[in-house]
């Protein structure tokens, strides 16, 4: 039976839960928030980010990418699938994003996106969730310790972003995540009546009728909505489900048999990423177990002088993640730690593209990594930096060797080519439907009526810090948005 509401949300990730939450706050029509995994509500292993690693295959939509044009797709690109999103599915970095990032959005065309536009959005975030700084560990502490003695201050980046070397602030309360699902939903059976979370519920096409917007068809039937559609599928999967409904580049879906309902160039295309490369260290003796994540500490380098903002960012781990599957590129044998320098603001675009004609195909992922040279050659500087922390006083305390890449690894084309090997997701994606691009200002899809896009892939561009602060801060604004505000 087709169901009827006023706004239907698709995606009940970090952007879905905050749009749904601020929605029912001001409207009294039924609202219908779509998510296609299960509910994190009494999970454990999804709300307790201590226990991050219980998480199961089915908590993950299992995409793969390419880092680069040409290469297999072997990077694991993890995309979270439970309601709440990846903010239940990361180490809880929450960083504000510098002014710069949203003067410079502004520039791009995304009028009205401004810092002093953006900066109330931050305030109704600070409003809602908790946000602390990560506990200390003594590994951590000789990172710190490290950039210090490379004359480096330690910073509280709670307060400001800077180049210098601290602890990451954590949207956590203790070992409890403040995800938007947490803070914004919970407890669920609290919600207001015309508020339905509809969990394992998953969209597999838009309803569109003479240019508008007017449902979706779901795995539970067609939702037939009067007012919007709202987009939060994030940016590998608003993108897909935009083309495989017929919005998107023309010759693309008339490939995959699909009916072109609005020839939409740029869905997509643009998207851009954190990426990063880590130094791995074996360790003299067995890293103690943490309190509540394996990332505590971060440094920032500006090593342009001129720009606007840190153009490096690093992710020490207590621990080595393997991103690489089934064709790992950091064994170790025994103990060891790793810091990883991502380009804050990386220029290099890759896109997303469908493998077939419905949401049921995965989509196609090419991060096309250092296709801007730039990004190449500020993050061989960067590696040179991390090799440096590794010779300090305070790692060589705690460090036995350097065994990623090694010390053979000395000249630019050694380091080049080690960098293209393991180069690795910071799982950042976004601008895939950008501001200015696929959206107006106010988030409307262009050319639709009664559709607006409210995740990361409306981002005109790349953000210096972990991104889910500003995804949050995009939904507050999406709100207002659909309400015409």
């Amino acid at each position: 039976m087709t169901q009827t509401c006023d706004y239907l949300i698709i995606g009940g990730g970090s952007s879905g839960a905050v749009v749904a939450k601020r929605l029912a706050e001001k409207t009294s029509g039924r609202i219908i928030l779509l998510e296609a995994g299960k509910s994190d509500e009494g999970d454990p292993a999804a709300t307790d980010l201590k226990r991050l690693d219980e998480q199961t295959d089915d908590y993950d939509w299992g995409f793969k990418a390419s880092t680069m044009t040409g290469a297999p797709p072997d990077l694991k690109y993890a995309r979270a699938r439970l309601l709440g999103g990846c903010a239940n599915h990361n180490d809880c970095a929450f960083i504000r994003p510098p002014d710069s990032d949203f003067d410079n959005w502004d520039k791009l065309g995304a009028t009205g996106w401004n810092a002093a536009a953006m900066a109330p959005y931050w305030q109704r975030i600070r409003d809602t969730i908790t946000i602390e700084n990560a506990p200390c560990h003594p590994v951590s502490r000789a990172f710190i310790e490290a950039g210090k003695e490379l004359g480096l201050d330690e910073v509280d980046f709670s307060k400001e972003v800077k180049p210098g070397v601290g602890l990451f602030p954590l949207n956590a309360r203790g070992r409890l995540r403040q995800s938007s699902s947490v803070a914004y939903l919970h407890p669920l059976a609290s919600l207001p009546k015309h508020l339905e979370v509809w969990t394992g519920c998953m969209a597999t096409r838009l309803l569109l009728n003479n240019g508008k917007a007017i449902g979706a068809e779901t795995t539970r039937g067609e939702i037939h909505a009067s007012k919007a559609v709202i987009l939060a599928c994030g940016s590998i999967q608003t993108p897909q489900l935009l083309m495989v409904s017929g919005l998107g580049p023309a010759a693309h879906l008339k490939a995959h048999g699909i009916a072109v309902v609005a020839d939409l160039p740029h869905v997509g295309q643009h998207l851009q990423d954190h990426v990063a490369a880590p130094i791995v260290w074996e360790t003299k003796e067995p890293v103690a177990d943490w309190e509540i994540c394996p990332f505590e500490a971060t440094m920032m380098l500006k090593l342009d002088h001129d720009a606007p903002a840190p153009d490096i960012l690093f992710h020490f781990g207590l621990r080595v993640r393997e991103k690489y599957g089934d064709h790992p590129r950091l064994a170790t044998h025994g103990p060891a730690v790793k810091a990883s320098p991502n380009v804050t603001r990386a220029k290099s675009e890759g896109e997303v593209r469908l493998s077939g004609p419905t949401m049921a195909h995965q989509p196609v992922i090419n991060l096309n990594y250092f296709s801007h040279p730039d990004d190449l050659a500020l993050l061989l500087r960067a590696m040179r930096v991390t090799r440096k922390i590794g010779n300090t006083a305070a790692m060589r305390s705690i460090c036995r060797a350097e065994i990623h890449p090694g010390p053979d690894v000395q000249s630019d084309e050694d380091w080049i080519d080690y960098i293209r090997n393991v180069c690795e997701t910071v799982y950042h994606p976004c601008a895939t439907a950008a501001i200015g691009k696929v959206v107006t200002p106010d988030l409307k899809v262009m050319g639709i009526e009664s559709l607006f896009i409210a995740d990361a892939s409306v981002f005109p561009a790349l953000i210096t810090v972990n991104i889910n602060s500003a995804v949050m801060m995009t939904a507050e604004k999406a709100a207002d948005c659909v309400l015409g505000r």
